[in-house]
């Protein structure tokens, strides 16, 4: 995640045993990483998408080196993946026909099932997954499967240098794609982005005409409404930009709430997922516009859409959802684990093929050696932090009041 304001920087130090957790310095919170992670020794960043600072190069030690895990995952004979993306399907074709006699098992699990799964799994003494593909809870999984020991993070020190903060020293684990949640137009209705802020959602002009999947089944669709009400100063001063006068309260707490209430006073409408709004806005022409998935953008000739995403909201455009990778606690295979996690990664130099499920249109990789599909930069994305600490103790507030709105 975008590292919270709040939280200091973790030191952690390569442990003598693979599996063995610390517990950091910083905020009493423990940090848990694999032998031969890097070191996350950085100050933390502000910046939503500030630059990696200067990092030594420093090839993995002889015993992590690509062959070493390869000889000793041909003994462990397979790598078993709990996944919210299907995109770890891909990877793993690729990887058995690299890497012969691994066999890859891939379980597609939503991020807040597999919390409950694993946890369940191992409290029961049964360590069943060794990869661990999955989107943020609104903060949870920092807070419920990281910090406990139940995930932990492994980045190679290798590819370590390459890689854009905060996802090198200072998130939760080493994200290998990141989306987020934006609006979409009809190309075929306009021929540029038809809004620049988000208060232009609440104007006559869009009644009735705004789709949104359900927040209440999308934890990263709540994630960016309860960013809108942490960053309430940011929402105000977008609505006196947008209306050149300062936002007055309607029984509300603060602006970003009052941007949730207004939405629904103009008509909101809720449908359940990304591609059921997608649908709705870009197989016809249409004037509406639709809250979905940046990576939805990919799909558009397969789903037959002519949508186009928008990269630049006042005062934001929206807040990362990103992909972490992470290594289960006692995987029972964690060489084929390592060795696969790398091969996701596009390996050392970032051009191997098992990265590329993963860099697609509407997704960013966050690693300066690999060149991004999308005609704007990772480091020029408009986002608000993910503030994971904010999220988790915010997010049951914003839940019931969007339910009232209802």
């Amino acid at each position: 995640m975008f590292i919270s304001k709040k939280k200091p920087a973790l030191v952690l130090m390569t442990l003598v045993s693979a599996m063995a957790i610390m517990s950091a310095c910083g905020d009493n919170k423990s940090s848990n990483t694999l032998s031969n992670a890097v070191p996350t020794d950085a100050p933390a960043s502000t910046n939503a998408n500030a630059p990696a600072p200067a990092a030594e190069q420093s090839a993995a030690p002889a015993e992590e080196s690509v062959d070493a895990l390869y000889a000793k995952a041909k003994e462990e004979g397979k790598v078993v993946v709990y996944s919210t993306s299907g995109r770890a399907n891909d990877a793993a074709e690729t990887f058995m026909k690299q890497y012969p006699g691994i066999k890859v098992e891939v379980s597609k699990v939503k991020s807040d099932e597999m919390m409950d799964k694993v946890t369940k799994e191992q409290d029961a003494g049964q360590f069943n997954p060794d990869v661990i593909i999955t989107k943020e809870v609104s903060g949870a999984v920092e807070e419920e499967m990281v910090l406990t020991g139940r995930y932990l993070k492994y980045l190679p020190e290798d590819i370590a240098p390459m890689v854009d903060e905060p996802y090198r020293t200072q998130a939760e684990a080493y994200a290998n794609y990141v989306e987020f949640r934006t609006l979409f137009y009809n190309k075929s209705t306009y021929t540029e982005a038809p809004v620049t802020n988000w208060w232009d959602l609440t104007t006559p002009e869009f009644k009735g005409k705004v789709y949104t999947a359900d927040p209440l089944s999308s934890p990263a669709f709540m994630d960016l409404f309860t960013t809108m009400v942490i960053n309430s100063d940011d929402m105000a001063a977008a609505y006196k930009e947008k209306f050149g006068k300062d936002i007055v309260l309607n029984g509300t707490e603060n602006a970003g709430y009052e941007f949730i209430q207004e939405l629904f006073d103009n008509g909101l409408i809720v449908l359940k997922g990304s591609d059921d709004v997608l649908d709705a806005i870009g197989k016809t022409k249409s004037d509406a516009l639709g809250l979905a998935v940046s990576g939805d953008v990919s799909k558009n000739e397969e789903n037959g859409w002519t949508i186009a995403p928008i990269y630049d909201i006042k005062p934001k455009t929206s807040v990362p959802d990103s992909g972490y990778f992470f290594i289960a606690n006692k995987a029972p295979h964690e060489a084929a684990a390592k060795l696969f996690i790398r091969w996701m990664m596009g390996e050392k130099d970032g051009a191997g093929e098992g990265l590329a499920p993963f860099n697609e249109v509407g997704s960013w990789v966050p690693r300066s050696d690999v060149k991004t599909k999308n005609d704007i930069s990772f480091e020029e994305l408009n986002l608000w932090l993910f503030d994971g600490d904010k999220l988790y103790n915010t997010a049951p507030k914003v839940r019931d009041f969007w339910i009232k709105q209802k």
